[in-house]
């Protein structure tokens, strides 16, 4: 790799775990080589980053199109690494433009392209032309060169786009090179700071507001450091609220990366409120304070950065308004393969989104939270969460088993006190399983999926406590519930109910045989239940209702195949109780539905699932060992330092403040109360509180811009050279016609 400074990396995968690769990628970004690569183009739907652009040392970009606005095919985040237990970053870096881009054909001419693919090597010329006016090529490297992208980078027009579509916004090769030739040493953040008002930039964290008795909100925060290949934090971030009554209502819980190696770590915060501040009202704000050092060749450098916050408080919404969504429950690509929902999308073999309320449910999130409603996410098993506090439990497309003790302590909290179960099923048969199983040719192995769309024997395993139960056939078609229009791609169907069961019938077609043998021809007709709702009367309980599938719920459904009508309708049951009407609208059957075939048995094909599961330990005969249960993560709350006489920065949010294009450096500080009287030095990445280093300062350079004022000549003439081109081709193309 010698004399090689930038790669573009026009491709990608979803597949984060391939090891072999990563570590080159790691290895390459180490020695000082400077990887761009393209962000994916499976847009807009979120949780769609491909690796290698989602790592953290690799600068990843998303595409804008000629107007300045996100380019709909540009991938979104945030990155599904981090799941179940975490939370995942922000991507894109930054974005640039990638639709309808002109460029050179192979045979002389031009064309026109369009896609991620094209939008990273337009960021790498950029990157290109910047350093070839950097003479200090210690700064050539992926840290630097991230933050200075970053820095310089400007937020787009589109005023819709999150940081999960556009990063840090469009690229700005003039700011960018401003950044670094003043650059020394120092440390940056991405995002620069978490506020509640910075919306909808910082969606989803702004649309979400804090409250006591909820589960912890994490954000996951990049630290990008200028001051060697490998830095170090060698003493916890310290928590700075900037007024005790913030120290008081906030709880603040820390992890981090010690090392930082290539060039980047992460700094996850866990937020909560306190419990005894249910009542509170108002916004808390202060920063987290993060020293990083390294030993660069000898040469000892420091860098304090700040984390600045502005977090909205409300007071507990009641119960009726709290809503569970179980993403422990939820296994997907990589590691393990875990099969499409929908069958007929052979394109996209695999369930790699995350299903996550911010990936492929993002919709559905946001139209909870505009009904009023509050979801909390759990990443870890039930018995990390007080069931009382919420109304309602979702669980959608599940792959993950339940742990026995999480079963007795569901049907304990929906038969007495009144928690309601809300599932949204998928297909599962394990003659598809082996019909859709292939060789991979890099591992030299067959694949067999690890289990169908959803878990049907996990569930079949927790609906068995109220006599209800799901079948292995496959179904597509449409439900009709009243006023209610759904789809429903490849889901399942309820065989087994007990007397006084709600249920929907739909026609359908059985497309189980056909999926199997590959003929279209051997789909059959069928009237089958595909909705279930079942009624404890006893004073206190609550509910259990299944649906057939749950595509109808993610992100890219169309508005008419959406069942998120029916969600409404449930939620509002749990509230204040099942509307007569709507059991008008249903089958309430006298006597058990009773199956006309065994239920669905654990597929013994799978060699994988009790690697990537949490719950099982190993299966004799389809009889699941289980692990011992996990304890619930501890978080230790970080000591609150109150700082006095300082308030959140005002302009944090306004992404053309001039601030954001300089970067001021302080000398070596003695004392906190020195450094604190550096607030209004903010560059983008944070409050930059102290750089200390001994290094040569960058030599000035005569005429910077001559080099870039060369490139924009050559561009226009190189784009009229191409047109001339096109339009004597087309002249000659005509002439033949006629």
């Amino acid at each position: 790799m010698r004399g090689i400074n930038i790669i573009n990396l026009s491709i990608g995968g979803p597949d984060f775990t391939d090891r072999p690769f990563m570590d080159k990628v790691w290895e390459l970004s180490a020695n000082g080589i400077i990887l761009i690569s393209a962000i994916g183009n499976d847009g807009p739907s979120f949780g769609t980053l491909n690796n290698p652009a989602d790592q953290m040392d690799v600068i990843g970009v998303g595409g804008v199109n000629a107007e300045g606005r996100m380019a709909r095919f540009s991938s979104r985040g945030m990155t599904i690494w981090e799941l179940p237990d975490g939370y995942g970053r922000a991507k894109p870096d930054v974005v640039s433009y990638g639709a309808s881009v002109m460029g050179s054909a192979l045979d002389g001419g031009c064309r026109v392209l369009s896609g991620t693919s094209v939008a990273s090597p337009v960021v790498s010329g950029a990157v290109a032309l910047m350093l070839s006016g950097i003479e200090d090529r210690t700064l050539w490297n992926a840290g630097v060169v991230k933050q200075a992208l970053i820095e310089g980078a400007i937020r787009i027009s589109d005023s819709a786009a999150s940081i999960f579509e556009q990063g840090a916004g469009s690229v700005d090769l003039l700011r960018s090179f401003k950044f670094m030739r003043k650059y020394k040493p120092q440390v940056t953040l991405f995002p620069s700071h978490l506020d509640s008002l910075d919306c909808p930039y910082l969606w989803p964290f702004c649309a979400d507001p804090l409250y006591a008795g909820a589960l912890p909100k994490i954000v996951n925060v990049t630290i990008i450091s200028g001051l060697s290949v490998s830095s170090r934090i060698d003493e916890p971030p310290v928590w700075e609220p900037f007024s005790p009554e913030s120290a008081n209502v906030l709880r603040i819980s820390i992890r981090y990366s010690p090392q930082i190696w290539p060039w980047t770590g992460f700094m996850a915060l866990f937020l909560s409120v306190n419990s005894e501040h249910s009542s509170y009202t108002g916004n808390v704000s202060g920063r987290i304070r993060l020293t990083v050092v390294s030993d660069h060749f000898g040469e000892k450098r420091r860098a304090t950065i700040a984390f600045p916050m502005r977090l909205r408080v409300i007071p507990t919404p009641a119960r009726s308004q709290r809503i569970l969504w179980d993403q422990f429950r939820n296994l997907r690509y990589p590691p393990g393969y875990i099969p499409r929902d929908d069958l007929r999308e052979k394109q996209n073999p695999l369930d790699w989104n995350g299903d996550h309320p911010h990936t492929n449910f993002r919709l559905f999130f946001q139209h909870l939270r505009a009904d009023g409603f509050f979801l909390e996410i759990l990443g870890e098993p039930l018995m990390c969460a007080d069931l009382s506090q919420y109304s309602v439990y979702l669980v959608v497309d599940p792959e993950e088993e339940y742990f026995p003790h999480e079963i007795d302590l569901l049907e304990n909290a929906v038969n007495k006190n009144g928690l309601n179960m809300i599932i949204f099923a998928d297909w599962y048969n394990t003659r598809v399983m082996e019909k859709i199983k292939f060789f991979d040719e890099n591992s030299k192995e067959w694949w067999t999926p690890e289990t169908g769309g959803s878990n049907i024997p996990a569930l079949n395993d927790l609906l068995s406590r109220w006599g209800l139960e799901l079948a292995d056939t496959i179904i597509e078609g449409n439900a009709t519930i009243g006023d209610l229009h759904s789809s429903i791609k490849s889901g399942t169907v309820i065989s087994r109910a007990p007397a006084g069961t709600h249920l929907s019938y739909a026609a359908v077609n059985d497309i189980t045989e056909e999926i199997i043998s590959g003929d279209a021809t051997l789909h059959k007709s069928l009237n089958a239940p595909v909705f279930a709702l079942l009624r404890n009367n006893a004073t206190g309980s609550g509910f259990v209702s299944i649906f057939s599938d749950s595509s109808c719920l993610e992100s890219k459904s169309a508005s008419f195949e959406s069942c998120i009508p029916l969600v409404d309708i449930l939620i509002d049951a749990a509230a204040y109780g099942v509307p007569h009407s709507f059991c008008d609208l249903l089958v309430t059957i006298p006597s058990p539905l009773i199956p006309l075939s065994p239920p669905p048995l654990r597929s013994d094909l799978s060699k994988h699932f009790t690697v990537i599961s949490s719950v099982v330990e190993s299966f004799d005969h389809s009889k699941v060992i289980y692990r011992s249960l996990p304890s619930c993560r501890a978080l230790l709350p970080s000591d609150a330092n109150v700082v006095d006489n300082i308030s959140y920065p005002g302009d944090l949010n306004d992404r053309n403040h001039e601030a954001f294009a300089r970067v001021v450096f302080s000398p070596r500080v003695s004392s906190i109360n020195n450094q604190l009287k550096m607030e209004n030095m903010m560059p983008k990445g944070g409050i930059l509180l102290d750089s200390s280093f001994n290094s040569t300062p960058q030599p000035g350079l005569i005429y910077p811009f001559i080099s870039i004022l060369a490139f924009f000549i050559i561009f226009v003439l190189l784009a009229k050279l191409c047109r001339w081109r096109i339009l004597s081709r087309a002249r000659i193309l005509s002439t033949r016609i006629l």
